[in-house]
């Protein structure tokens, strides 16, 4: 049992995130309707306190910020239990051992994911206002104030949430280590959480014809499974788009894992484009264990956010507001 707590990742990190999410749900159960209406409007005042001006209206603020980046957080929560297990389990750990590593890590990068969409929620919004005084349209500047917000220093949350969510610790992290990571982060996620955030509460683009669905049998039996199983070209695009960069990310990670402060750029590359084994045949099989990772956890994640929103802790306010163009 020592061995598996040990080898499972069961640390301190794992209790931080659980006591914390666990005290977010609990709070957010226990609050009533009155008391969940009242911190959505603080949150709101504050920030219109804080410089926020008409640009964007009330309803704006709540439906494509406050709600999208707080459902997308929950989503990403949902899904990464595929990713930590898939990691762990084509690094040749048990699968009694990847099971627990799937909870462990998805619950160590809760503090980092609260921190990253919650920022990405109260931040995005003055960007986007900014733009829009400069001319560009809402949906244009909203795109462009996620792009810059990621960009300006975001990335390295999402780095921190990505080692530390595969066990890596922060005195087994180097700065070598993040001349690699970092650009291939960035990569990953404008195919990835882009990609997720945007669709959340979106209609996803089917991946094929209206007109299969009176074609023939097959076209018709195709076109009803990826509907059922919400395969859509944004699944496409987070699957495929995002695997050859996940695999220098992996590399990066597991030289980290396995060397720490003697992780060097050399190895880390080594191991990248030569696996497990040190051979041109085990850097294909590595390379094709990411596509089958990062396939599985898209689709998971991109099942997640093809749901209906639904968070009811910010209907209350939502109500009372009037409908856009009313």
């Amino acid at each position: 049992m020592q061995r598996v707590l040990r080898e499972g990742q069961v640390d301190s990190g794992f209790f931080q995130g659980t006591l914390l999410l666990g005290g977010i749900c609990g709070s957010v159960q226990l609050a009533s309707d009155e008391q969940r209406a009242k911190a959505i409007s603080t949150i709101i005042s504050v920030m219109r306190t804080c410089g926020l001006d008409s640009r964007i209206s009330d309803r704006q603020l709540i439906e494509d910020y406050l709600r999208k980046n707080a459902t997308a957080a929950v989503n990403v929560i949902f899904a990464s239990p595929t990713f930590y297990f898939m990691f762990a389990k084509m690094h040749g750990q048990s699968l009694l051992v990847s099971s627990v590593r799937a909870f462990t890590g998805s619950m160590r990068i809760v503090p980092f994911m609260g921190f990253f969409y919650g920022a990405f929620a109260v931040i995005c919004p003055f960007v986007t206002s900014a733009l829009m005084a400069r001319g560009q349209t809402y949906k244009e500047a909203q795109g462009n104030a996620g792009v810059a917000v990621l960009l300006s220093g975001f990335v390295f949350v999402e780095a921190l949430v990505e080692l530390r969510g595969c066990g890596v610790t922060f005195a087994q992290m180097t700065p070598a280590s993040f001349l690699i990571f970092i650009p291939a982060l960035i990569g990953r996620l404008a195919t990835g959480v882009m990609t997720q955030q945007a669709k959340v509460g979106m209609e996803s683009e089917p991946l094929f014809p209206e007109s299969w669905r009176e074609g023939p049998t097959w076209q018709q039996h195709t076109l009803m499974t990826a509907e059922m199983l919400h395969i859509d070209k944004d699944f496409v695009t987070t699957a495929l788009g995002t695997s050859v960069f996940q695999h220098i990310l992996n590399g990066v990670t597991w030289v980290l894992l396995t060397q720490g402060k003697a992780a060097t750029l050399g190895s880390i590359m080594h191991f990248t484009l030569l696996g497990m084994n040190g051979t041109v045949l085990s850097g294909a099989a590595q390379f094709g264990k990411t596509c089958l990772l990062r396939t599985t956890f898209s689709f998971s994640w991109n099942w997640f956010s093809s749901r209906p929103v639904d968070m009811p802790v910010f209907d209350a306010v939502l109500d009372k507001l009037p409908k856009e163009g009313a």
